[in-house]
């Protein structure tokens, strides 16, 4: 049993390893001359010659065919091989007056007697109808399309003319012995080569695997069919390429003697069609550019090999399976011992490895093709295979069985932590565990406006889902800009950006966060307001400072947060936004880290409840590269000036620009506010003490 039998079980697979072998081992072939086989083709210029005069191929008369054969007898031809059917007479008169059939028949005993042993001429018999065949028996057919029996009784000898192409189209093998009507019938090539040397018989014993021919084995598998050992590209081919490797003459050079003698003598000559539009053409696997190979050359290229003897084999399927276990057994033991990466990268270095050793042994075939031996195409599809299917099956084990903790871990972290933060956490899921440290890093809080309103004007089940609704909006655009959601506080959302991963960027990210937030606000506000939702309004705060992360609880049960006094002040800084009728307020520490992408405006000098230290605070207005949110032209000068005037305690100069800025939005939060209380400030000025900074009452 060959390996390929055995191997066919699975679909597909054959037709893999076959396209294996013709990548790394046809396609190197550099395509040298044939020492003893050539090639007459009735090829475009031969077709074109005779076809006002005589028509289509099939209609010429044999008296064109007797002057080829004496021509090539007479330049030294050892044996003439027609892939021609000369299945019925040459005319429509009677077989004893059809004088073309006899000048055909006389140029056969012409050729025949020549000297030195003659020209032997082997004329194309095939096979009809055909049978189904068993594992070990050669391929069959029920009837045979003989030549004429005038043309066959001179013959030197009858041989089938049957490719054998794999399921994609390829011939890759060739049946050397076929039963046709019950009889054992050679190959033509198998014939040709056998006549070439002078043997009587071209089949001398069958045996499993083998077929005794001139004296030589010949591997074939167990239905007679020989592995061709092409030696190079397709010989008929358009202009732009190069020749293959059998020498070729044209069919009228030949009929009018004005060919290369020194190409024919004492060689294997096979006549056949290689016109473009006869359909005798099949692919190979050394085809390039689309370019098939006619059928007399792959008769011609077999025959090259067998009398060369450089054959090529299947790999048995015991080597197939030590191999295939060589290539698994090595990466399965590193698969189950490091991390799925580490494992990944060493089971494609084998690959690669693999590959490599494939490739040179190609080189050796190349380099063995002109020897008499036997080559072992190795079956290189089914260990890459096996190791595939060996990877597979360990990463599903591991999977399965050994990454239980991870898939627990991802089901608790994903409710709070964005996809790529848990990629990254995921990586060391021993991080997750009690204590914290220490990072610079950004919180968020936000809260719903009047949400006590809200409620008491819906029913507890609509307010649920109403909430619910809301949360999973904003709560997705903390994990579209990787972000931490770290609680929910009724309606209020918490989010942080920094840990458990570095994100040099966190600042940003909790900016852009904010921003999207209340822009998603006013897209939904339309189709609540349609559903009879009532309209909705959020404040935001946004700090960056140092602060201390981690799982705060019990060893039963705890929670990923983040503590510190910059925790609270973004806290702080999310209630502040009702002082200035603002919806989103950052901290000066966020300022310093976004001030070159955010687009934002210093607001006040304050001091929260619960804090000695002032702070300052800026309105995030909008990300910088978002053309579509700017402030209006003028707006952000204007506003300078009137902070600029307040800051000298110019407050009634300051109450003036304030309301300049008003006419640019006559609903600035900020302005209004600033207005009010430069209206106080000139009824009561504060000295000349006044830091500038406005001390909060109120959380």
């Amino acid at each position: 049993m060959s390996a390929s039998y055995l191997f066919r079980l699975v679909p597909g697979l054959q037709n893999q390893q076959n396209q294996f072998n013709d990548a790394i081992v046809f396609k190197m072939r550099s395509g040298d001359k044939a020492a003893k086989v050539a090639l007459v083709h009735v090829d475009e210029k031969s077709v074109t010659a005779f076809k006002g005069q005589y028509g289509r191929f099939f209609s010429w008369p044999r008296t064109i065919h007797a002057q080829v054969l004496k021509n090539l007898a007479d330049a030294g031809a050892r044996v003439v091989a027609f892939d021609i059917l000369f299945d019925a007479p040459g005319c429509r008169a009677t077989e004893a007056s059809c004088q073309e059939d006899a000048e055909f028949a006389a140029a056969i005993d012409y050729a025949k007697s020549r000297p030195s042993g003659g020209t032997q001429v082997i004329l194309a018999t095939a096979g009809e109808f055909p049978e189904a065949i068993g594992s070990s028996d050669p391929i069959k057919f029920r009837d045979s399309i003989p030549p004429y029996a005038a043309l066959a009784s001179r013959a030197s000898a009858l041989a089938h003319i049957h490719p054998y192409p794999d399921d994609d189209g390829t011939v890759r093998r060739l049946p050397l012995v076929a039963t046709i009507k019950g009889e054992q019938v050679p190959a033509l090539a198998l014939q040709g080569a056998a006549s070439y040397l002078r043997r009587p018989k071209a089949v001398e014993n069958l045996a499993p695997g083998t077929i005794l021919s001139a004296g030589r084995p010949v591997p074939v598998d167990a239905n007679y069919r020989a592995i061709i050992n092409y030696q190079g590209m397709p010989s008929h081919l358009p202009d732009q390429l190069k020749d293959g490797p059998i020498p070729v003459v044209s069919y009228t050079d030949v009929f009018n003697n004005t060919f290369d003698k020194n190409l024919v003598k004492d060689k294997l000559i096979f006549v056949g069609l290689t016109a473009i539009g006869f359909a005798d053409d099949w692919y190979a696997p050394t085809s390039i550019a689309g370019v098939k190979m006619s059928g007399v050359e792959v008769h011609a290229q077999a025959a090259e090999m067998i009398l060369r003897a450089s054959y090529l084999v299947e790999q048995g399927p015991l080597t197939t399976i030590a191999l295939i276990l060589l290539v698994t057994i090595i990466p399965g033991l590193i698969l189950a011992r490091f991390q799925p990466f580490l494992a990944a990268g060493a089971t494609l270095a084998l690959f690669l490895a693999y590959v490599a050793f494939m490739v040179v042994w190609a080189f050796l075939a190349n380099g063995s093709q002109d020897s008499a031996t036997n080559f072992t195409l190795l079956n290189g599809i089914y260990p890459a295979a096996g190791l595939l299917v060996n990877f597979i099956v360990i990463m599903l084990y591991r999977i399965v069985f050994e990454q239980a903790e991870q898939r627990a871990t991802k089901g608790v972290m994903g409710k709070y932590l964005s996809p790529a933060v848990m990629t990254e956490v995921l990586k060391d899921p021993e991080g997750l565990k009690l204590g914290g440290e220490k990072r610079e890093m950004s919180v968020l809080f936000s809260d719903i406006r009047g949400f006590t309103s809200v409620s008491e004007k819906m029913d507890p089940q609509s307010l649920v889902a109403f909430l619910n609704e809301y949360l999973t909006e904003m709560t997705s655009l903390v994990f579209d800009h990787q972000g931490v959601l770290d609680k929910y506080m009724g309606d209020a959302i918490m989010a942080i950006w920094g840990a458990p991963t570095e994100q040099p960027n966190h600042a940003e990210q909790a900016c852009r966060t904010a921003f999207h937030m209340m822009r998603r606000l006013r897209e939904l506000q339309p189709a609540w307001s349609e559903r009879g939702l009532p309209p909705l309004n959020i404040g935001v705060g946004v700090n960056t400072g140092p602060m201390t992360a981690g799982n705060v609880g019990s060893k039963m049960r705890f929670d990923y947060t983040v503590m510190g006094d910059a925790v609270n002040l973004g806290s702080r800084l999310e209630g502040v936004n009702k002082e200035y009728g603002t919806n989103i307020l950052i901290s000066d520490g966020t300022y310093a880290q976004v001030k070159d992408v955010m687009v934002c405006r210093f607001l006040d000098l304050i001091a929260v409840k619960g804090k000695k230290e002032p702070t300052g605070i800026y309105e995030l207005i909008a990300p910088k590269d978002d053309p579509t949110a700017q402030p209006p032209a003028g707006f952000l000068e204007a506003w300078e000036i009137a902070i600029e005037h307040y800051k000298a305690q110019r407050f009634e100069e300051a109450r003036m620009a304030f309301e300049q800025v008003l006419r640019f939005n006559a609903d600035d939060g900020p302005s209004l506010a600033f207005v009010e209380r430069c209206m106080e400030m000139v009824t009561a000025p504060p000295g000349m003490a006044w830091d500038g900074v406005y001390v909060m009452t109120h959380k």
